[in-house]
């Protein structure tokens, strides 16, 4: 073999070797750009005395895209058996529900949504807690999907 044909395999096999390393480079960098943009889904409680208020929070670097919002009476219960947070379900313990209107919801990265807001004065310990007895238990049930239409699913025992 003379060295011409010699150069032109060690070429080759380069060339093929710059391809290969290229094509797993642009791979991981895909792979990364999709996790960098994830959104991520807490679902916070606070609960006092005098308030109960539950949010949806984005802490993640994308928009979440909410698709559904629902209640379930029990964590194992199926997703099909829950029940949309509607104000006329909590009109008797005077209370804010704030409902997304749109069929989707977007929440940019950092911010929250209040679902369920109930502010009572000392005189009103009652209603407080026939709130507090109707919540305790459920389960929050959020699905949302990232830009790239990955759809995840969150679930948070409402503990009061």
């Amino acid at each position: 073999m003379d060295t011409s044909n010699a150069f032109l395999i060690t070429t080759m096999i380069m060339a093929l070797g710059a391809i290969t390393f290229s094509a797993i480079t642009m791979a991981f960098d895909r792979s990364h750009q999709r996790k960098d943009v994830r959104p991520f889904c807490n679902i916070n409680q606070n609960i006092t005395n005098t308030e109960i208020q539950i949010c949806i929070e984005n802490a993640g670097m994308g928009p979440m895209l909410i698709h559904n919002i629902l209640l379930l009476k029990n964590h194992d219960d199926p997703i099909e058996t829950g029940v949309p947070p509607t104000k006329e379900m909590f009109s008797k313990f005077d209370c804010d529900v704030f409902v997304p209107n749109a069929q989707i919801h977007v929440l940019s990265p950092c911010s929250k949504l209040t679902l369920l807001q109930s502010h009572t004065d000392i005189s009103q310990n009652g209603a407080m807690t026939l709130l507090k007895d109707e919540l305790n238990g459920c389960c929050l049930y959020v699905k949302y999907a990232d830009i790239y239409d990955d759809i995840y699913e969150a679930k948070a025992i409402l503990t009061f």
